[in-house]
């Protein structure tokens, strides 16, 4: 997923950069319209593929479920890491972690003291 999307916001990027003036030779225009009838052919011509080349799609599924797999293993292992990382720096009794002085009352003036 993380190459599609690069692949697209590049394709994106290179779009919008401007064409080289000096080559001499005009920029082909395509419209909006064009591009989409494009889009739409090439994601047909993708859907077919698997039916065109079976051994071709049969490998690139075994390694895509390899690639998960490791994926998976390297997330555990992440995972595990940054586990362990907080148990050892947790105190081990988090019960009551006020002090003493935490609880004692705000100080107050004496009742019995009237003196301004």
């Amino acid at each position: 997923m993380f190459l599609l999307r690069t692949a697209f916001w590049l394709s994106v990027v290179v779009m919008l950069l401007p064409a080289d003036k000096e080559s001499g030779e005009p920029a082909p225009r395509v419209t909006a319209f064009e591009a989409i009838v494009a889009t739409q052919a090439a994601v047909a011509d993708m859907s077919q593929f698997c039916t065109r080349q079976p051994d071709v799609c049969d490998t690139g599924g075994a390694a895509f479920h390899v690639f998960a797999d490791k994926l998976k293993t390297g997330v555990n292992m992440i995972s595990g890491y940054f586990d362990d990382q907080e148990t050892s720096e947790r105190p081990i009794d988090a019960g009551d972690t006020l002090g003493p002085g935490d609880t004692e009352p705000a100080w107050r003036k004496p009742a019995g003291d009237e003196a301004v």
